[in-house]
């Protein structure tokens, strides 16, 4: 390449006590290197606007804490510009920690080449993605052994993995599936678009008294993204040999110095049942497993991810906010670079529409 490209990246300057403030980040340019042998460069297409993204802005974070000075970690999707890497070419879509600039210079064992053929690039980061739909997949179906019949409450319901959690309890067999989520929109699009059977606006709402009412023979499941009150009211009305699966604890994220545990956890004594965390890491023997079920539900219809799409670096910070304060619905992406017109075999896929 003549004209090396420029990248934007978001750099941490300062560990943020509470809610990432702007002041916490800068946008520092560049000109994008040439690939080492063994490397490859990507042009970073989408975003993936993941919990985890907060924690590892504070010091001694499970996911690795980010550095002050570097690049602020999140996993993306991109299309290769240059490679020195066998089995990548220009042009590839490709999967991997880019992080949270518009151009990544990575090796190649740290990238995935993508399979377009029957579904868009940005599905890998959703209904197919290692943060959503594979994280889901694996509370739902390895923690929470949801089974036919069971009384099914998700946390975090509208987001990105509670959403695709409740879905997939439908799938496994479940007859009662209620979603806790904040607001009466987002409780509609629960039961309306999804097909939750009942809905929970905590905002609004006493959660433990709603639920008695939506499941007045307790709860056999409970699939949590949230923590602190509303996992704890959910636990007074878990049944004989509940499973409660910790899949996140969000309202926790930016208090980790004084996490709110579970108050009522002596209920999983007195009803013999079982509370159990999980990272998705834990289960790499079953990502090929779970990313084929999930493909072939997001194929026939029983799985559907609506994306709510910000766009541009700059509007990093504000995106990371707009998480944390649970006001999204759905897949929260942020859009780096525009590559309109993707064709598949069966479909052509405008990512300049979002759902």
């Amino acid at each position: 390449m003549s004209v090396r490209p420029t990248n934007r990246k978001v750099v941490l300057v300062s560990r943020p006590v509470g809610t990432p403030a702007d002041s916490d980040f800068r946008i520092d340019e560049e000109s994008a290197q040439s690939p080492a042998d063994g490397e490859v460069v990507v042009q970073v297409g989408t975003l993936s606007i993941d919990a985890f993204i907060r924690t590892v802005l504070d010091e001694g974070s499970y996911h690795s804490s980010v550095r002050l000075g570097s690049t602020v970690t999140a996993l993306g999707v991109g299309r290769v510009l240059e490679s020195a890497c066998d089995g990548f070419a220009h042009g590839d879509f490709v999967f991997g920690p880019l992080g949270a600039q518009t151009v990544a210079r990575l090796p190649g064992y740290a990238l995935r080449q993508l399979d377009i053929s029957r579904v868009a690039p940005t599905d890998y980061l959703g209904a197919l993605g290692l943060t959503t739909g594979v994280t889901a997949y694996c509370g739902v179906v390895a923690v929470g052994a949801v089974q036919p019949g069971d009384t099914v409450v998700i946390s975090g319901a509208a987001g990105a993995v509670g959403s695709v959690a409740g879905q997939l309890a439908r799938i496994a067999g479940a007859t009662n599936v209620i979603g806790i989520a904040g607001g009466p929109e987002k409780v509609a699009f629960l039961i309306d678009e999804l097909g939750f059977d009942g809905g929970i606006d905590y905002k609004h709402e006493d959660v433990g008294a709603r639920l008695r009412q939506l499941a007045p023979t307790g709860v056999n499941v409970m699939f949590d993204n949230v923590g602190g009150d509303i996992l704890d009211a959910v636990l007074e009305q878990i049944v004989e040999g509940s499973r409660v699966v910790i899949c996140g604890a969000i309202s926790q994220y930016q208090r980790m110095d004084h996490v709110q545990g579970p108050r009522n956890y002596l209920k999983l004594a007195e009803r013999h049942a079982r509370m159990e965390g999980f990272a998705v890491t834990h289960f790499h023997a079953r990502f090929a497993e779970a990313e084929a079920a999930l493909t072939g539900w997001l194929l026939d219809g029983r799985l559907t991810m609506h994306e709510q799409v910000e766009r541009g670096i700059d509007a990093f910070p504000a995106t990371l906010r707009l998480l944390l304060a649970g006001g999204h619905t759905g897949k929260l992406l942020l859009r780096v670079h525009d590559d309109t017109k993707i064709e598949t075999n069966d479909v052509m896929r405008d990512e300049e529409t979002s759902t």
